[in-house]
């Protein structure tokens, strides 16, 4: 019999299976959790943010790393990432918004790139975490911080942590050029017994205290949730034992420590303070204007009070010294006043030497301090050394020329090479900050190892406007002069002139008699005590060892960490192997 094919069967489409009540409920906790995780990243981003200027309430900072910290992790290193950089970029970009001022989003931008530095301290840490967690719950596989029981994994999370945020703002304050702003510790600055520790350890110090407070909080409230849930006591908190530990010093150093005796000398200074808004291509009548208010204003002020120095501000007036009507008219203020005179200026000269067929320029442009003589002669200059990338040069501008046109301010001025002295009357050796010098430690840190007795900031934070820039500028300050035991004279062009005193007291800020704003057109009087031969402090001396000393302890755990996760990974792959054997 003839035989027929077979016709194929067709596959019977099955419907698909229902949602049930429990998978509704699961998807409805993990976008629950997620919910409370980025609340918990935002929050801990925003109190960090508050901590310093313009909200400026300081005890934000002991309790700003907790919410995160609280929230379970996500699981996975992506998600982990992400939700880092949401507590990073929460903070930066409230904290660093004030550089929009500028143009071109630079607040953004600097807030997009900081960002990834709480980013990396909040994957890490939590991979620590989970090496060290003891409860495998698997309705919560990444219990963060709440997987800790053991007091000594307590507090070696809390050690640990510590260090390695320490680690991560060491590494910003030099890497692509450093952008040392707003360490953690800077919230503290009107704690004169805790600035004590900053003669040995740097701003670092009061960071990493600030972050173990914050992690034996967050380990604590675990402590009390998981003691609630099995229905008894919590017991003691031996991570906060740790910490009050850390604190001995701080104590000890109250009678440890010897208070500076009484100054040899006071060098009365008058620091000028024109509050001209900033221009980026001045013309005839902006220089005009802000060379009558400076000369306007010394003449004014300075016979009467009887001062051995005028300080102007960097760049006080928008020309180069050079520049024939701008040396006129200081020649004639000093045959007027007969007082020294410190300012800030651009200073043009010629290039060394330069080579046949060379791309060098002829001539060189510097960012300068130029101390001159009541005679209006030239006795010694500083030339800045720490550019501000893109407002001063433009990092790589021969590979990146587009770079340039993009974001560059149409300056490229030449770094100077020496950490010059500067001698005043009376013995004063003064070491002068150029703008943001002042934020990085090494520069202060400098002159005082050349001798200097009297550090000067002189600064235009007119770049941006009446914003929360210059305060926190301001409050960097206060740590170099808490690090070295140095009194700090700052001069600014439109704001926060002030002295800060060794322990880091500012005093006498300038501020308009009528309002109390420190956007002011005036000048003040300053008597700076000196001393002819001030001791050196151990920073001073050794430098940013506490934070090189966090930073090993973190790669040395690091390390440690990741050996033993290949080993795991390892021993989980040769027990598949045996599996599949059998």
């Amino acid at each position: 019999m003839p035989t027929t094919a077979e016709q194929p069967t067709q596959p019977v489409a099955q419907a698909p299976e229902p949602v049930t009540e429990g998978q509704n409920l699961r998807h409805l906790v993990g976008w629950g959790r997620f919910g409370l995780r980025l609340l918990g990243a935002v929050a801990s981003g925003l109190l960090l943010s508050a901590a310093f200027p313009p909200v400026e309430f300081a005890l934000f900072a002991w309790i700003a790393l907790v919410p995160i910290l609280l929230v379970p992790p996500p699981p996975g290193v992506a998600r982990r990432l992400a939700l880092g950089y949401v507590f990073g970029f929460a903070f930066t970009l409230t904290t660093f918004f004030w550089l929009n001022e500028i143009g071109f989003g630079a607040g953004v931008l600097m807030a997009l790139i900081v960002a990834c530095f709480p980013m990396l301290w909040y994957v890490s840490f939590n991979a620590l975490l989970d090496a060290w967690r003891e409860e495998r719950d698997d309705a919560n596989p990444t219990p963060g911080l709440g997987g800790l029981r053991r007091p000594g994994r307590q507090i070696g999370a809390v050690l640990l942590g510590a260090a390695s945020w320490v680690a991560l703002e060491w590494i910003r304050s030099w890497i692509f050029t450093g952008f040392p702003w707003n360490f953690l510790g800077i919230a503290l600055w009107q704690s004169t017994a805790l600035l004590r520790l900053c003669a040995f350890t740097g701003v670092y110090g009061l960071s990493f205290l600030i972050v173990a407070v914050n992690l034996a909080l967050a380990a604590r409230t675990h402590d009390f949730r998981r003691a609630w849930r099995d229905g008894r006591r919590a017991g003691y908190s031996w991570p906060f034992v740790a910490v009050a530990l850390l604190f001995l010093p701080v104590l000890a150093m109250r009678w440890t420590v010897s208070p500076l005796p009484d100054p040899d000398r006071v060098l009365r200074v008058l620091a000028v303070q024109g509050n001209i808004p900033q221009c980026r291509e001045w013309t005839d009548e902006e220089f005009e204007g802000s060379l009558e208010i400076y000369t306007s204003l010394t003449r004014d002020l300075a016979p009467t009070a009887q001062v051995d120095l005028v300080v102007w501000p960097e760049t006080a007036v928008p020309a180069p010294l050079g520049y024939p009507p701008y040396w006129n008219a200081v020649r004639e203020l000093q045959t007027y006043t007969k007082i020294p005179l410190l300012l800030g200026t651009v200073d043009h000269r010629e290039a060394p030497s330069p080579e046949v067929n060379s791309e060098e320029p002829a001539s060189l442009t510097f960012n300068s301090a130029i101390l001159l003589d009541a005679e209006a002669k030239v006795l010694d200059h500083y030339d800045k050394i720490h550019r501000v990338p893109f407002g001063e040069y433009v990092p790589f501008s021969h590979y990146l020329p587009w770079l340039v046109e993009l974001i560059g301010m149409g300056r490229d001025l030449t770094p100077g090479t020496e950490f010059t002295i500067l001698h005043l009357r009376h013995g004063v050796r003064a070491g002068v900050n150029i703008c943001f010098e002042d934020a990085f430690s090494e520069i202060s840190r400098s002159f005082a190892q050349r001798g200097a007795n009297v550090l000067v900031t002189i600064t235009n934070d007119a770049w941006y406007g009446e914003s929360s820039g210059a305060r926190q500028h301001l409050l960097q300050a206060v740590f170099r002069a808490a690090e070295t035991r140095l009194p700090l004279l700052r001069a600014g062009n439109n704001s926060e002139t002030c002295l800060i005193l060794p322990n880091g007291t500012i005093t006498d800020p300038l501020r308009d008699p009528d309002t109390g704003s420190p956007f002011y057109r005036g000048g003040g009087v300053y008597e700076v005590p000196v001393w002819d031969n001030p001791p050196t402090t151990f920073h001073t001396r050794h430098g940013d060892l506490f934070a090189i000393l966090c930073a090993i302890a973190a790669a040395i755990a690091g390390v440690l960490l990741f050996s033993r996760m290949c080993a795991s990974r390892r021993a989980l792959r040769i027990a598949r192997l045996g599996d599949e054997a059998a």
